[in-house]
């Protein structure tokens, strides 16, 4: 089983999209989801992570170069200036990112 989340955190939001598939989660897929958090939170939250989202989406796509990322990954990309706002990443079980 493949499972991990993307999550939105600090400042008080925590928001998360999150997969359990038999098969890897793909780039397509995962930029998807990135998509659909950043709907979910809203544009404020979306705005003050916009830099923590594009490095969350260069990540994902430098992973899918280098053929995927096996479990278990943990990744967090923080806002500068803040103390916890972030965008995560984590590839519990399996493969992501391929």
């Amino acid at each position: 089983m493949n499972r991990g989340r993307i999550q939105a955190q600090g400042s008080g939001l925590e928001a998360s999209v999150s997969w359990a598939q038999e098969k890897p989660l793909t780039v397509f897929e995962a930029i998807n989801m990135i998509k659909k958090l950043k709907s979910d939170i809203g544009i404020n939250e979306t705005q003050k992570r916009q830099d923590a989202f594009t490095r969350a989406e260069r990540f994902i796509r430098g992973a899918s170069e280098n053929g995927g990322l096996s479990a278990c990954v943990k990744q967090s990309f923080k806002v500068k200036g803040t103390k916890d706002v972030r965008v995560d990443i984590e590839v519990l079980s399996g493969i992501a990112f391929v």
